[in-house]
């Protein structure tokens, strides 16, 4: 299956397109709120509390998320998430800039963006099932990350150097017509199987939907394989937190002695990386799909030495390199876990599994980049890269011990993954 095979699928097409477009939102708003607040005050904690204000309604929401994306059609949501979207983002021109710059009001915004990619993310993830036929998964997972890496390359490499010749509140406007496109193309996607599934499992009002959200967690309770991705993507999210905007503009600052528009072109270099390595997963589907867990066993363990390498870093261009070499095993890595997901999980579930683990993740991400960004302000903060290298080593460690990750694959039947199998 190549990837122009996929392309003349036409819901697959829009919703690639719209991955692309809202993808440009993404990166331009973080990029423009990042800046401006690491300008403004000076402090890295203070940066940090966009970290704390983005991922703290995926704790609280998450669950509910999932349950909701598993009674609704998909693109319903992935519709009136973008055109929040948009609205939460003009939002920001009342708060920063000017006299009524003001860090609380774009924690806020900033919040409700967090809260609408908490049904975004796992509703679109969730989809992709439903348009393509499973022997497709790790070509159309490729596809999407890697033209979504490409966007955000070229958003991080030009965003802090927009941010200065546009100033913000022109930033802000792109970023708002961004999701609004993105909206407009979500709304031709026909899937009519995204709709029958929907009525067949429409919610019954707050109990029902109170059960869906426990049936989430007894699954993944009982199911071997969704268990240890979700816990391994768990204990990632600990060191993840080194690679925050905050803690990476303090690297850049204080380590390397670079401005904001280095900080921006390390995040360049990482995406153009992704870029490539999804490339690759597409060119290599056929040994993806028969080895996954190996792939993402390799990439904790490279993860691990890079990152003792980059706080090792002696110049910013030796720290740019390091950027691109994280790519393309980062790329692989999401390619074969969504794809090991989408293959393995009921599909009436797959949006709660989705949300928990986001919901996890996030909460973890989150209390790390808190703790990591107050001792940045106090601690060399070439040591806190250092320990995050260690705790990358640990999580290899524990990927490497289970049995069903080793012995997973994507292509033919699971059954010794199933809810019945035994407990690692």
């Amino acid at each position: 299956m190549q990837s122009g095979t996929l392309l003349r699928n036409r819901d697959y097409t829009l919703l690639w397109l719209a991955q692309i477009v809202s993808g440009i939102g993404d990166v331009l708003y973080n990029v423009g709120v990042m800046v401006t607040i690491f300008e403004r005050t000076g402090s890295a904690l203070q940066t940090a509390g966009v970290l704390v204000a983005s991922n703290l309604p995926s704790f609280v929401l998450g669950p509910f998320a999932g349950a909701i994306i598993d009674h609704v059609p998909r693109r319903q949501v992935l519709l009136i998430t973008d055109l929040l979207r948009a609205v939460l983002v003009a939002s920001l021109l009342l708060f920063g800039s000017g006299a009524q710059f003001s860090v609380w009001g774009i924690y806020a915004v900033v919040a409700g963006l967090g809260a609408a990619t908490t049904f975004y993310k796992p509703a679109r993830q969730a989809l992709i099932p439903g348009l393509v036929p499973r022997s497709q998964l790790v070509r159309a997972n490729g596809l999407i990350i890697s033209t979504t890496q490409a966007t955000l390359a070229v958003g991080y490499g030009v965003g802090g150097l927009l941010v200065v010749w546009l100033g913000f509140r022109a930033l802000v406007i792109i970023d708002l017509l961004t999701f609004l496109i993105a909206a407009t193309l979500i709304a031709f996607i026909a899937a009519p199987s995204d709709r029958q599934r929907a009525a067949n499992n429409s919610p019954r009002g707050l109990r029902p939907l109170s059960h869906a959200v426990v049936e989430g967690y007894n699954y993944l309770r009982r199911a071997p394989l969704p268990r240890t991705l979700v816990v391994m993507e768990l204990l990632e999210h600990i060191p993840h937190a080194v690679w925050t905007s905050a803690l990476m503009l303090v690297f850049v600052s204080e380590a390397l002695g670079g401005a904001p528009s280095d900080w921006g072109y390390q995040n360049a270099a990482f995406y153009l990386g992704m870029l490539l390595g999804a490339v690759f997963a597409v060119l290599i589907a056929a040994p993806l799909a028969r080895r996954p867990g190996w792939f993402i066993i390799g990439n904790a363990l490279l993860f691990a030495v890079l990152t003792v390498a980059y706080a090792l870093s002696p110049t910013l261009l030796f720290a740019v390199i390091l950027c691109f070499t994280f790519g393309p095993t980062s790329a692989l890595r999401d390619v074969a876990q969504d794809s090991l997901l989408q293959a393995t999980v009921d599909e009436d579930l797959m949006g709660r599994v989705y949300a928990l683990r986001g919901t996890a993740a996030n909460l973890t991400f989150m209390l790390s980049g808190i703790l990591l960004a107050a001792l940045a302000d106090r601690f060399n903060v070439r040591w806190i890269y250092v320990s995050a290298g260690i705790l990358y080593l640990g999580t290899a460690i524990y990927a490497l011990t289970s049995p069903t990750l080793r012995q997973s694959h994507i292509a033919g039947p699971h059954p010794e993954f199933t809810p019945q199998s035994s407990n690692l």
